[in-house]
């Protein structure tokens, strides 16, 4: 089932269109496509090009498809799709990437299923089984997507995570931003972007990214209440429309949220919310540190983080900075210096949330603690001259 939206400012029409299988509800594939009033029999040509490509799925013996990321095996596409499905909740991702490496094993030229095979093995890495060559594997594989189609925005998007995640999110900035400059209608480019320019300090830039993501598409999902949490704008985050229980550690942003407003009635609530939706023992550790959190309980806070094992969550400097930011805010600013540091170390860039939140002021005359905003300032401003270079300023107006 086809379905979509049409809009008109002036002369310029843009039509948004997503593929959904029935009845099921899943969505296959999101399109935007914007041209003049006097251009729109191209505009219906692509929107109708773009849709026969989703669909095809070559008969066995048949001429393969001429796109780079269109299935060239029925039984593939179906084991792909299957694997969509299940990769929607962070407990079915072990099956999902079961699937699609026997998705791959039938067409290994198939360069979505090797970036969603990427984001399984990073995912599935980091919060369900540990394993020292998960970030190795998932670098493969979005390397091969890319060498497969190197317009494939899902892979760029996937990739960039794991980049910030090994600290090179300047790197997934640049690369982020040239894509968009030469794909401009790409709303998965523009997600990626505002992971890539918080990691980098850059929160006005993350947010106007998340702008243009949604004005593409109005659902493709973001990190924005990520990004609002690090600009300390509580009041603003507790006004977004709160999302469905995912069962990810990311849920807990709106109970950090909660907590530094003094809500925590509603923050143990909604913890609570968040034990019923997933056992994943990563997950039950999250709600324990941040239960912990709430309660004034920075020993627990230290327990619970060193439960996680092998898992490789805690190799994300976002991760390690959340921790520390927890740790001062209880007033355990010595503990928490070190986590902080890590972080910034590993190339999570936070100046102005170190430089403005209220739970570093204790450590202001510390100077463990000048040096460190001092490097995170350096990486921040390096970041931002690489944005402007790559045509940052342009794209987003910022």
């Amino acid at each position: 089932m086809v379905t979509g939206t049409l809009l008109r400012s002036g002369d310029q029409v843009r039509a948004v269109t997503q593929l959904v299988e029935a009845p099921g509800g899943t969505l296959l594939r999101s399109h935007t496509v914007q041209s003049s009033l006097g251009d729109l029999f191209r505009l219906q040509d692509d929107i109708a090009r773009r849709v026969v490509e989703a669909l095809s799925l070559p008969l066995a013996g048949g001429a393969a498809s001429p796109t780079p990321d269109a299935p060239h095996d029925s039984r593939a596409y179906e084991l792909y799709l299957r694997a969509n499905e299940l990769a929607r909740t962070y407990d079915g991702l072990p099956l999902a990437r079961d699937l699609y490496q026997r998705c791959l094993e039938l067409d290994p030229s198939f360069a979505p299923a090797w970036a969603r095979l990427g984001r399984c093995h990073r995912v599935i890495g980091k919060f369900i089984e540990g394993s020292p060559d998960s970030d190795a594997r998932a670098e493969e594989a979005f390397r091969r997507a890319l060498e497969l189609n190197p317009r494939l925005s899902l892979a760029h998007k996937f990739y960039a995570h794991l980049e910030a995640e090994m600290g090179q999110s300047q790197a997934a900035l640049v690369r982020l931003l040239r894509e968009a400059d030469r794909h401009g209608n790409d709303p998965e480019l523009f997600a990626g972007l505002v992971h890539a320019c918080r990691y980098c300090g850059l929160y006005e830039q993350s947010i106007a990214a998340h702008g243009e993501a949604r004005r593409l598409d109005p659902n493709v999902p973001t990190s924005f209440e990520q990004t609002i949490l690090m600009t300390g704008d509580i009041e603003r985050l507790l006004a977004v429309e709160p999302p469905p229980i995912l069962a990810g550690v990311d849920d807990g942003i709106r109970v950090i949220g909660l907590g530094l407003a003094g809500r925590r009635d509603e923050a143990r609530g909604l913890l609570l919310q968040m034990r019923q939706a997933s056992r994943l023992p990563a997950f039950q550790s999250w709600i324990g540190c941040l239960r912990a959190w709430l309660d004034r309980r920075p020993e627990d806070i230290l327990v619970t983080i060193s439960a996680l094992g092998p898992l490789r969550i805690m190799d994300d400097p976002e991760a390690i900075f959340q921790m520390g930011w927890l740790l001062c805010d209880l007033g355990e600013h010595e503990r928490g210096l070190d986590p902080l540091r890590r972080a910034v170390a590993k190339g999570y860039f936070v100046a102005p949330t170190l430089s403005g939140g209220r739970p570093f002021d204790a450590l202001r005359s510390d100077p463990a603690f000048q040096q460190l905003l001092a490097e995170a300032e350096a990486g921040r401003r390096q970041a931002l001259a690489a944005f402007r270079e790559a045509g940052g300023e342009r794209l987003l107006g910022r």
